[in-house]
């Protein structure tokens, strides 16, 4: 698997998430792209793991955004990728974070970075990963 394997995966289950709603100020994300426009990064994505047990295959990576129009915190997670796909995927993080020498939530960042300028149509901010 390449990372540009899991990029296309990735893609396809998180635009799956889309029209979503805000649940506070009721603000509407029809696509990926307008969620994107409309929301903020909050720091890496997260990824809950424990002495590098495959536990974390119950939860999957999120990614944690705050509405422009009211300052919610809105979640992209992993949740409805099969288990199976997810523990493949993750194990592929492992393997590629310790290559690299980054740490896996490092590794989700520039995932991220990529989706976001896949989306966008330009060159990822992190491009030294």
């Amino acid at each position: 698997m390449t990372e540009d394997d899991v990029i296309r995966v990735m893609r396809v289950y998180i635009e799956q998430q889309f029209p979503r709603v805000c649940p506070t100020c009721g603000r509407r994300f029809e696509s990926l792209r307008n969620y994107l426009e409309n929301t903020t990064h909050l720091d890496s994505p997260i990824i809950y793991e424990k002495d590098g047990e495959d536990h974390s295959v119950h939860l999957g990576p999120m990614s944690l955004a705050n509405c422009n129009t009211c300052g919610t915190t809105i979640t992209v997670g992993s949740s409805n990728i099969p288990r199976a796909q997810l523990a493949e995927l993750l194990r592929w993080a492992r393997r590629e974070s310790a290559q690299r020498h980054i740490t896996v939530r490092q590794l989700l960042h520039h995932l991220r970075d990529r989706i976001d300028a896949q989306v966008f149509g330009t060159k990822p901010a992190s491009s030294e990963t």
